[in-house]
């Protein structure tokens, strides 16, 4: 095994190792308390997120995020785009509603495409260690993990929920999850700067959505779709993707009267702090939608 491979298998165990010490059970709970808690919690979807995700959930939901869980998770045929700042949690949240209607049984087949495969197997990394880690996760919907079917880019749990992962340009991986299509598309970071500065490999780029990955769905059934990323350029992906949403959610990182726009976690002095070190031009692509 090459220094990197064991790097990488290095930092996987840690990963999940983290979730497992940040995931207590109470063992005492007899199946019928487990069951009462979990269609509890089931019917409060943010009291959910948080008692399932605590190493995630680390700060009050900001309103602009619960209004997007809500929006997401009631609508079986949706189509959105997350422009949110950086340090806004948008992959985050999305992981949170997707595992949400995965493990509730209400959406059971998900591609997340981004830039790259290295980029895609990155952004699965955290759904997969926490399906296979989480110990609430293991008590109170069953073990997840499947033998032979879970690998960094395709992996199905016991309960037959399948995850594929895709880089941008290539043929979407195991289209089907048995008779089932994809009822989840997620892209995220799939614009790259250099990207929009090329418009035949940006044209490129949307036709590979709009013709090999968006079709994998099935007409007759619901798909949800979620795109994240912040707008880099006048013309990039998501700034096409919004146009087509149902809805494009843009939040900076200060709102427009200057305030910061999750303040339990990112303070004003903290928001200075961080901008200071970088130019006009990056604080407004990075942190602005600008």
């Amino acid at each position: 095994m090459k220094q990197i491979d064991r790097d990488a298998l290095k930092e996987w165990e840690a990963l999940k190792q983290s979730i497992y010490n940040d995931t207590p059970i109470d063992e005492t709970m007899s199946p019928a308390q487990i069951e009462k808690h979990r269609l509890y919690l089931e019917a409060h979807p943010i009291e959910w997120m948080k008692f399932f995700f605590p190493k995630y959930a680390k700060y009050p939901f900001a309103p602009f995020q619960k209004r997007a869980i809500h929006r997401i998770i009631n609508n079986p045929e949706w189509y959105e785009v997350l422009s949110w700042s950086r340090s806004l949690a948008k992959s985050t949240i999305t992981m949170f509603a997707v595992l949400y209607l995965t493990l509730t049984g209400r959406k059971s087949t998900v591609i997340l495409a981004s830039a790259t495969e290295k980029a895609a197997a990155r952004l699965l990394a955290p759904y997969r260690a926490n399906l296979e880690s989480n110990r609430r996760i293991i008590q109170y919907y069953g073990e997840q993990m499947s033998v032979g079917e879970w690998a960094e880019l395709e992996f199905r749990t016991r309960q037959g929920v399948a995850f594929y992962g895709v880089g941008a340009g290539n043929a979407p991986r195991g289209a089907r999850n048995e008779a089932i299509r994809p009822d989840v598309l997620l892209v995220d970071d799939f614009d790259t700067d250099e990207d929009c500065r090329n418009p035949d490999v940006l044209n490129n780029k949307w036709d590979w959505w709009e013709h090999a990955l968006y079709p994998t769905r099935d007409p007759s059934g619901s798909l949800l779709v979620i795109f994240c990323g912040n707008i880099i350029a006048e013309d990039c992906c998501i700034v096409r993707a919004g146009a087509m949403a149902d809805h494009h959610d843009i939040v900076n990182i200060r709102d427009a009267e200057g305030r910061s726009t999750w303040p339990e976690k990112n303070t004003e002095e903290l928001i200075d702090r961080a901008l200071s070190k970088i130019s006009t031009q990056a604080q407004q692509a990075e942190y602005f939608n600008n």
